[in-house]
């Protein structure tokens, strides 16, 4: 890793037919002058040079090669920004709000090669622009999403996210499944090792003992098996079996209530079962705030915690301040 004084951080444009590119370019212009840190954009060179003319942002992109990053000095009239130009122009197909194949190929390659970046220790961390599930299928990259492309291209049998807004925090045992998924996919040992990754998580992340709660399953969770019985049956032995590790895990918490503990400071983290279990209150909360952490990988990835927006992108009227936060 690079020293505090000089962290590179490897940021990718996302799906150029939505909004990526201009939260990417309105965070980099809010953010300036970059202290301690430089950003190093995997993505296409003309958009990025057509965003800073729409945007009228005071950026000089330059092209870089896969062998020599070069970070520019800026002014105050110009901020340079190197940018390793993976165009794709196949097929070449840019036009805001559609969401197509080569906008699926094209956030597809800027994600992979900022991968390879990362784990070759070319930069010290990824932060990802929001990408389109759709465009990726049409491309025919048949990933769920962000987190099991990081996953497959790290090599790691399992990562999770993790869901940041402020000193909230939640992990989902399972992620982009159906809900009826969901009954058919909990065991004890997924959760369990769900639990251990969210401790190694924090423990990375300057926590060093993590109190971690786990929500139920059920309403009231199963209200002593009236309503379900998981708790009792999946997700208790499994809090037990991490306690026995010396993992400090507290539950099963009613759903409903969980994060209101949390916001008290019961503990740092909620671990729960399905992906709006845990998403739904931390949007609310605070959406615009929102970061997605990937936990269990061998760098260190973040992300703004919304979508493409394709329905936005031609307004050019998007909100920066999840991004800022994820590169923060």
């Amino acid at each position: 890793m690079s020293k505090i004084s000089s962290i590179n951080i490897g940021i990718t444009m996302g799906d150029p037919n939505g909004i990526g590119p201009e939260v990417l370019l309105k965070s980099l212009n809010v953010m300036y002058p970059y202290k301690g840190w430089n950003p190093l954009i995997f993505g296409d060179l003309k958009i990025l040079n057509k965003m800073n003319q729409i945007l009228c942002t005071p950026f000089v992109f330059y092209k870089i090669s896969e062998h020599n990053i070069t970070f520019k000095k800026s002014s105050q009239e110009k901020i340079c920004i190197p940018v390793l130009d993976m165009s794709v122009t196949k097929n070449r197909n840019w036009q805001h709000g559609k969401c197509n194949a080569w906008g699926g190929e094209s956030s597809f390659q800027f994600l992979v090669k900022a991968i390879k970046y990362a784990k070759q220790k070319k930069i010290d961390a990824i932060v990802t622009a929001p990408i389109s599930k759709k465009a990726l299928a049409e491309a025919g990259h048949i990933f769920p999403g962000h987190t099991e492309i990081l996953s497959y291209y790290c090599n790691v049998k399992r990562s999770i996210m993790m869901l940041t807004v402020d000193q909230l925090r939640a992990t989902m045992v399972t992620l982009h499944v159906s809900l009826r998924q969901v009954f058919e996919l909990l065991t004890k040992e997924l959760i369990l090792e769900v639990i251990e990754i969210t401790n190694a998580g924090l423990k990375k992340m300057g926590i060093t003992k993590p109190k971690i709660g786990v929500s139920g399953l059920n309403p009231h969770a199963g209200e002593n098996q009236l309503f379900g019985d998981e708790e009792e049956r999946i997700i208790r032995p499994a809090i037990d079996s991490a306690n026995k590790k010396g993992i400090n895990c507290l539950g099963p918490f009613p759903p409903d209530t969980i994060f209101l503990e949390h916001k008290k400071g019961l503990f740092d983290v909620v671990v729960t079962h399905y992906h709006d279990q845990a998403l739904i209150p931390l949007k609310l909360y605070g959406f615009d705030r929102a970061v997605n952490i990937t936990l269990g990988l061998p760098i260190t990835r973040t992300s703004p915690d919304h979508g493409t927006a394709f329905e936005l992108a031609s307004s050019f009227k998007a909100n920066p301040s999840s991004m800022i936060e994820a590169i923060k």
